[in-house]
């Protein structure tokens, strides 16, 4: 008796098999990844914010005066008493010109002097006689003071070998060493008085207004960490015809001479005039390699940092203007903005909503 296959428990097994294949292939979701969490950060809203009564201006430290330095006649430089940066003294030789030629010619016109001098006093023992006539006698007087003023003129040379700085203040410029040869009245070391040092800075026209001669000014010298009091000792009569802004200088004391010229110098004047400005915490300000600044603000209903460049202004206590790039009202990151890319999805730090 031949016996049949038995194929029922074998096609269960495989329908049973080709249903979980399917059911697992209608099932899209457990393929799919999970989102990104979101990364918690503080925000702080941009402030629009009134600020008066504080005229903040850039500017640059200047000499009270500067005074280049040269001979008045030629020749070879045989001293020199000063180096760059020194302080001297109104009266102090800075430099001397070898002076042997200048001496032989005012021995020489000492001589001339003695010989006509000598004519000049015969022919007037001439004249009182009336052996000469007025016109002879006439020119002895113009010989004899001809040869006198070319005496004056070989001693005011011989002095001019002598370079004396007519100041006080620092050597600004030192442009000649012993042994060469310079020429008349060629600029060759600078003198800058620098006690009481100014600040020159660019005021707005429609703030000018506002300052008076002898105003105090509070000044702060970046390069030194220092911050001096000053006195407004100049206000410009013509605007600058490209800014429209006025000149103003600022008297600062300077007695220890560290404060040079050309150093950036930031001046606050009281004003009457009220600001309006937007402004945020430092902290939300990055910077990326090229220099420019940006950050992160935060869209509310979507709960997204997005990445905005903004331009800065000044500086005000912790804060920091925007002068472009933000609205007031809007919320930026001011904390947990180095784990952001544009686009990140954030969570609020719930006191900072």
């Amino acid at each position: 008796m031949v016996r049949k296959p038995i194929l029922l428990p074998v096609l269960i097994s495989l329908l049973a098999s080709c249903q979980s294949g399917a059911d697992k292939n209608q099932n899209p979701t457990s393929a799919q990844p999970s989102p990104p969490a979101a990364i918690p950060v503080v925000v702080s809203r941009v402030s629009d914010v009134q600020t008066g009564g504080q005229l903040t201006l850039s500017g640059s430290t200047e000499a009270e005066t500067t005074v280049n330095l040269g001979f008045m006649v030629g020749g070879k430089l045989n001293r020199v008493t000063i180096q760059e940066g020194q302080t001297v003294r109104a009266g102090q030789l800075i430099a001397a010109i070898e002076p042997t030629d200048y001496q032989i010619g005012v021995t020489i016109a000492d001589a001339n002097v003695a010989r006509v001098q000598d004519e000049y006093n015969r022919l007037t023992i001439l004249k009182e006689r009336g052996s000469l006539t007025p016109s002879d006698y006439e020119k002895a007087v113009t010989g004899l003071a001809e040869v006198k003023a070319r005496r004056q003129l070989a001693v005011k040379n011989l002095n001019e070998t002598k370079l004396i700085a007519p100041i006080s203040g620092i050597v600004a410029r030192k442009g000649a060493n012993v042994g060469e040869i310079v020429p008349q009245g060629q600029p060759l070391f600078q003198i800058a008085d620098i006690q009481p040092i100014k600040v020159r800075v660019s005021v707005p026209e429609s703030e000018v207004g506002q300052l008076r001669l002898g105003q105090s000014a509070q000044v702060s010298i970046p390069a030194l960490g220092q911050t001096l009091t000053g006195k407004i000792s100049l206000i410009g009569a013509v605007a600058d015809p490209a800014s429209r802004a006025y000149s103003v200088k600022i008297d600062l004391p300077n007695p220890a001479l560290k404060i040079r010229p050309g150093m950036i110098a930031d001046a606050q004047l009281a004003s009457a005039r009220k600001t309006a400005m937007l402004t945020l915490p430092g902290s939300a300000v990055l910077h990326d390699n090229d220099g420019s600044t940006y950050v992160y603000v935060v869209d509310n209903v979507k709960k997204l940092a997005f990445r905005r460049k903004v331009t800065l202004g000044q500086i005000i206590a912790n804060d920091i203007q925007i002068t472009s790039g933000l609205t007031a009202g809007e919320q930026v990151v001011t904390g947990g903005a180095q784990k952001l890319q544009d686009g990140s999805p954030v969570q609020l730090n719930a006191s900072a909503q």
